[in-house]
């Protein structure tokens, strides 16, 4: 797993009924948090490769100053 602190840009990956925190690393990789709790991660060698390997879905790009978002939300909901 990237270290925290390792964290490039962040970003959202928006899915049907889901949305994941993730970041893109210094080497380009995209990570995604999957399960904060039990530190579940996933990632791909780029962005658009994270994307599609969850089947689709849009990425909302986080201000780059701003603090670590919530692990993940429900349908929408923080």
């Amino acid at each position: 797993m990237t270290h925290p602190l390792a964290r490039g840009r962040s970003f959202r990956l928006h899915l049907a009924h889901l949305v994941l925190d993730g970041w893109i690393t210094a080497a380009g990789e995209a990570v995604v948090i999957e399960d904060q709790d039990l530190g579940l991660t996933a990632s791909a060698p780029t962005l658009t490769d994270l994307v599609r390997g969850y089947g689709g879905g849009h990425i909302q790009w986080l201000p780059p100053a701003s603090p670590a978002p919530p692990a993940q939300h429900h349908g929408g909901q923080p």
